[in-house]
């Protein structure tokens, strides 16, 4: 690390070299070793440690990316334009892309708040999304507005497990959760 506290240059390459490495291959081989991420990420397994010092800290920087990933698809998926529903539907969309490149299926610890905080910074523009359709009459207005973003989460998983074992297409995965979600989310008749 320089004086300044960020890593050099090169450093940097090789820390995103791993973590792309370690994304393709974990989501085909989940319990591949270290030395065979250092091996796909063009590196040795020192430098691999140098940066992480255990396979938990790297699937750790997984995560963290995989969720700095989803929050830019959804601040990206115009969430303020057309009504609630187009946009949720853009939103969930943009997520299911962000999941088909992290197949990594685990659940966040309830004691790691740094990655709670990042998974609540997901849930706030869909949460408004959600309030904003329940003003405008196209989201029912008995679903807490909360729920849906937890939902989308659980949907998500579902269908990577899914992709991965191969018992789901891709192209049919966000086409499934939109439906899912977004179906449940509409009006009763009255």
């Amino acid at each position: 690390m320089s004086p300044t506290g960020h890593l050099r240059a090169d450093a940097e390459r090789n820390v995103r070299a791993i973590i792309d490495a370690a994304i393709i291959l974990l989501a085909t081989e989940p319990d591949a070793s270290m030395e065979r991420v250092a091996s796909a990420a063009g590196v040795g397994r020192a430098t691999v440690y140098r940066h992480f010092a255990s396979r938990e800290q790297l699937v750790r920087a997984i995560i963290d990316r995989a969720l700095q990933d989803a929050r830019d698809a959804v601040l990206g998926s115009r969430p303020e334009e057309g009504d609630a529903i187009e946009a949720l539907t853009r939103a969930i969309e943009s997520v299911m892309r962000v999941a088909d490149r992290y197949r990594l299926v685990m659940a966040i610890s309830p004691h790691d708040t740094d990655l709670r905080r990042r998974v609540e910074e997901i849930a706030v523009p869909l949460r408004q999304l959600v309030e904003r359709g329940q003003r405008e009459g196209s989201i029912r207005a008995d679903v807490p507005a909360r729920w849906p973003p937890a939902a989308l989460g659980a949907l998500v998983q579902a269908v990577t497990v899914q992709m991965i074992d191969g018992s789901l297409p891709e192209s049919q995965a966000a086409p499934l959760v939109v439906t899912t979600l977004v179906d449940g989310l509409r009006p009763r008749p009255s």
